[in-house]
Order: structure tokens, then sequence, then C-alpha cells
């Protein structure tokens, strides 16, 4: 009796890891995939926001890092690395022929 109990322990605990897989790794890395995507897309022209808050237009972009324009006024900037980068706003010009 104990064997049988062993064997379906062990086969739930498979499914389990299995599910758990399905509902909490996949979706986690198809995440990381759409914002690397976005990240990668960053480019002069873009109005960004910040995971700070912060909202601006991008200026100048090097490998890992993004200047932004934050007062037009004043001419003031910020240089941020680009994975503080939340969420693309308005796209450039650019971007917006290609598509």
């Amino acid at each position: 009796m104990t064997g049988k109990l062993g064997s379906y322990l062990l086969i739930y605990a498979v499914g389990l890891v299995i599910f758990l897989f399905l509902i909490v790794v996949l979706p986690g890395k198809k995440k990381n995939k759409q914002v690397q995507a976005m990240h990668n897309a960053v480019k002069p022209g873009d109005e960004i926001s910040t995971i700070g808050g912060i909202i601006g237009i991008v200026t100048e972009r090097d490998d890992s890092t993004v200047t932004v324009l934050i007062d037009a006024k004043t001419g003031t900037t910020m240089r941020i690395v680009v994975q503080a980068v939340q969420s693309i706003l308005t796209p450039s010009e650019q971007t917006v022929k290609r598509e």
C-alpha cells in the first residue's frame, strides 16, 4: 500500500512542479522579452517615462544610457540607464514612418 502512495505523491509533486512552471516561469520570460525589446527600441526623439515618474524626450543614446530632455525651456537634461525606461509614450517620427 505504501508503494502506491509513494508513486501517487511523486506523480503529484511532478505535476505540481510542471503546473508552477507553466503558470509562473513562462509568463515571466515572455514579459522579460517584451521589456528587453522595448529597451532596445528606445532611440532619440522618443518621449519616454521612467520608473521614477520622469517624462522626457530622448536626445542621445549609447549602449547602456540615454540622455533625456526634461525641460525644453531651460534645456535641462538627465542621463539615465536604459533599464530605467518604463515605457515609450510617443515613438519618434522615424519609428512611425517605418510602421
